[in-house]
């Protein structure tokens, strides 16, 4: 059974423009460290915009650890959702695999919501309580970090 987080954020910007800043964040801008959460510091492959099913990047991080992503949906100005695997560091024992996924609401002209969930599986049972609290406790944090970054970028446009 996956671990499951989510933040929210409404952007005073109109939804293709929430959806062009968000899809077309450079990655070391959008994840910066937070607390004990590394930052990726480099991307190799994809940098940005995401655009097309099949996108593939492998990121650095902070802590010298590495992560593979790759944008699994595309759905323009609604939704678009990503596969993270072969984690390294401290987070190769615990996780399997993660996916991301960002939604994407008119509020009304000028607003638009986005959710953002994020999913672990973990690696192994006994793995599962370091997790947990991770995801439920820490990773909430990093998440609205994040989406202040694209709120502010997308309401200076």
């Amino acid at each position: 059974m996956p671990i499951k987080t989510s933040a929210a954020v409404t952007i005073n910007a109109p939804l293709a423009a929430a959806f062009e800043t968000a899809a077309g964040i450079d990655a070391r801008a959008l994840i910066q460290k937070h607390g004990a959460l590394p930052g990726i510091i480099h991307v190799d492959g994809q940098d940005a915009p995401w655009s097309a099913v099949g996108q593939k990047r492998r990121h650095t991080l902070s802590d010298k650890s590495c992560v593979e992503e790759e944008l699994v949906v595309f759905v323009k100005d609604e939704y678009f959702a990503y596969r993270v695997h072969n984690f390294t560091g401290a987070f190769g024992p615990l996780v399997r695999e993660a996916k991301g996924e960002w939604r994407f609401t008119a509020v009304d002209p000028r607003r638009t919501r986005i959710d953002w969930t994020y999913s672990f599986e973990p690696r192994e049972l006994i793995a599962k309580p370091v997790l947990w609290f991770i995801v439920k406790c820490l990773w909430p944090g990093y998440l609205k970090a994040a989406l202040a970054r694209v709120k502010e970028k997308a309401e200076q446009n």
